[in-house]
């Protein structure tokens, strides 16, 4: 008996619904600390500066395309690899400046939005939704 071609759901899974705003929100959190250290800079960037500017611009770049390329089904490690560099960074921050007590809770809260999101980037229902576009994607093209 032939294997039936079963349609893949173009309806993304409730992962990715929720992954979608917390790459957004993480991205706007990182966009803002870029905004915030341009600013404190006068536009001096001695000693390797930029980074502190770039970095944060980049990865919110990242993201957002990364949620796009993800909610169309395209990518999930395109909204993955910022998220948790951006988690990792992040953690080694707050860990190394003692910012845990000192912030009120709202570092571990802008830790938790791209940590989150890689999370549930990376879960087995998400990748599997993703491999099944990719490889309808192919085989439509194909035949």
């Amino acid at each position: 008996m032939p294997a039936v071609d079963v349609p893949v759901r173009r309806r993304p899974p409730v992962p990715v619904l929720l992954a979608v705003p917390l790459a957004v929100a993480a991205a706007l959190a990182t966009a803002l600390f870029a905004l915030l250290a341009l600013a404190f800079s006068n536009g001096r960037f001695d000693g390797g500066g930029w980074l502190v500017v770039a970095v944060p611009v980049l990865l919110s770049v990242w993201l957002l395309v990364g949620a796009v390329l993800l909610v169309l089904g395209r990518s999930w490690l395109a909204v993955f690899l910022p998220a948790a560099a951006l988690a990792g960074v992040l953690g080694w921050v707050i860990v190394a400046e003692g910012l845990i007590a000192d912030s009120d809770g709202l570092m571990p809260l802008i830790w938790a939005l791209p940590a989150g999101t890689a999370l549930l980037a990376a879960l087995p229902g998400v990748r599997g939704w993703v491999a099944a576009r990719r490889a309808a994607r192919l085989s439509t093209d194909r035949g």
